[in-house]
């Protein structure tokens, strides 16, 4: 055995405080993060067919995941004002009321402006919905996010991510915006393994929902089905995946995805 193989007492303390230092700084710059593993979610009955997991409540938003059985509607839930519905698993049906219904794959985006927008049913199979109900008028928030939820035309909005094409961001980093402005957005973000962004800032309330793989913030590992909150006026620090994954988040655009873009070929 060689010196190389046992290093000395003081590289292995300074080692120490390195990861001391990055623990102390991820739990200061997460303090109010919310964060929901999947484990954590409560499932509970909601309406014929359907289940809830509340993942978290503002004053002016509700978020959580439905799961519906085949042939089920997805609920419009006393309160709300407006519901941006991302399919997460399995096939659903989407098309106004009385009007021509399309069939939609994962990760569609709907949006709905009122309880009578329209319909959204479990198509063949079960499925599940990750939910952001507005419960609050939307004339009533601040712009940028108020000018956000008056974007649709129609009362029901339906953007199919199929067939759409992928962005490549920055190395690794591909993005699929789905609705919204420069300002604001919903999207998908996709990293290879290894890939990250830079640190940064956010000027809005962010709701992510990891979907596929893994993702480090910070010290916190997201894996598929976990959700975080990250507040306005806080940041992420050491963003990145290990092994490759997808998510969902809807918030400011960060100026790291921002840079010169190209479609994926």
């Amino acid at each position: 055995m060689t010196a190389r193989d046992n290093p000395p007492d003081d590289a292995i303390g300074a080692i120490q405080q390195r990861l001391l230092a990055r623990a102390r700084r991820s739990v200061e710059a997460h303090r109010d993060f919310r964060t929901v593993r999947r484990e954590q979610q409560q499932w509970l009955a909601f309406a014929p067919g359907c289940r809830r997991a509340l993942l978290v409540e503002t004053p002016v938003a509700r978020v959580a995941m439905f799961s519906l059985d085949r042939g089920a509607e997805l609920p419009w839930p006393d309160g709300t004002a407006a519901q941006e519905v991302l399919l997460v698993a399995g096939e659903a049906v989407a098309g106004p009321a009385g009007g021509s219904a399309v069939r939609i794959a994962p990760y569609s985006l709907a949006l709905r402006a009122s309880p009578g927008a329209g319909v959204l049913v479990a198509g063949d199979g079960p499925a599940t919905f990750y939910v952001r109900q507005l419960t609050t008028d939307p004339r009533a928030l601040p712009d940028p996010e108020g000018a956000w939820w008056r974007l649709p035309r129609r009362d029901l909005e339906v953007v199919q991510a199929a067939g759409r094409r992928w962005i490549a961001n920055a190395p690794g980093v591909d993005v699929l915006p789905l609705w919204g402005s420069r300002e604001i957005t919903s999207m998908l973000v996709r990293f290879a393994p290894g890939a990250g962004v830079p640190d940064h800032h956010h000027a809005v309330n962010e709701d992510c929902l990891m979907l596929e793989g893994e993702m480090f913030l910070g010290d916190i590992l997201l894996r598929p089905g976990d959700y975080q909150l990250a507040p306005a006026g806080g940041g992420h620090f050491g963003e990145m995946s290990d092994v490759g994954g997808t998510f969902y988040f809807h918030g400011a655009v960060d100026p790291v995805l921002l840079g010169p873009t190209r479609p994926r070929p």
